[in-house]
């Protein structure tokens, strides 16, 4: 994989539409921008909290979430991104991490330096509405994650999790139908819900007994969309995505 490869930054197009329109030269723009490309082994930190930013990353290929730890070490996951996601773009108007960045999968990540996206939304009208929009839906996200823990039980959380992160993959392209990628361990699962690996576990079970869903080892099969958002009480508007 080449760091010129001038389509290199494509799914960073597919994600930014998915929001705001982008016009040719603001496309050719965004395809330009220098980059660095590394790879990331499952469990490792691209980026730890406290570090003073210098780029955003975007992801390539593989999972990444962001994360928070309290002082006794418990650990929540913020939020997942996966294949187009600009992991921190707010970093490009800030100067320190405040979350960590791991790899939940091996990962491919590109890091832009964030002067050069700064500098691209001060000359484009349309790519800093596009960079606006993204950072909104994000924060947006963040909302429904903290709703999701603070007032669901314990099966529509898990159930809302899923068709939200099944729903991001089908609008980047990364899923196959109704059968998608399953990036987290049951653990993993549990400190993105605030529940315990057993917990999700017994969920997991109910939600494939009603028969919405089949499980295997890292994927995730939907037998029954409008049962399992009705399950989840999911409603995809505060995902923002753009329509004509």
């Amino acid at each position: 994989m080449s760091a010129h490869d001038l389509t290199l930054l494509l799914p960073l197009i597919t994600n930014l539409t998915q929001h705001s329109p982008l016009d040719p030269d603001d496309k050719d723009m965004i395809l330009a921008l220098p980059r660095l490309i590394k790879r990331f082994e499952t469990g490792t930190f691209p980026v730890r909290q406290g570090d003073i930013t210098k780029t955003c990353c975007l992801v390539l290929s593989g999972f990444v979430c962001r994360t928070r730890t309290t002082g006794t070490g418990s650990r929540q996951i913020l939020s997942i991104h996966m294949k187009g996601d600009f992991v921190d773009l707010q970093n490009s108007f800030l100067n320190e991490a405040d979350y960590n960045i791991q790899a939940i999968t091996n990962a491919t990540l590109a890091f832009i330096p964030k002067h050069e996206v700064s500098d691209l939304v001060d000359k484009s009208t349309g790519i800093r509405q596009a960079v606006w929009r993204n950072i909104l839906a994000d924060a947006s996200i963040s909302r429904e994650w903290l709703l999701n823990v603070g007032q669901r039980d314990a099966y529509t959380r898990v159930a809302h999790m899923i068709c939200e992160v099944a729903l991001r993959q089908s609008a980047a392209g990364i899923c196959n139908g109704m059968i998608c990628d399953w990036p987290m361990t049951q653990e993993q699962f549990g400190d993105a819900t605030g529940l315990t690996a057993v917990h999700i576990n017994r969920m997991l079970k109910s939600l494939r007994d009603d028969g919405l869903i089949t499980v295997t080892k890292r994927t995730i099969n939907i037998m029954d969309w409008d049962g399992l958002k009705e399950a989840a009480d999911f409603t995809e508007g505060y995902l923002h995505y753009f329509k004509l």
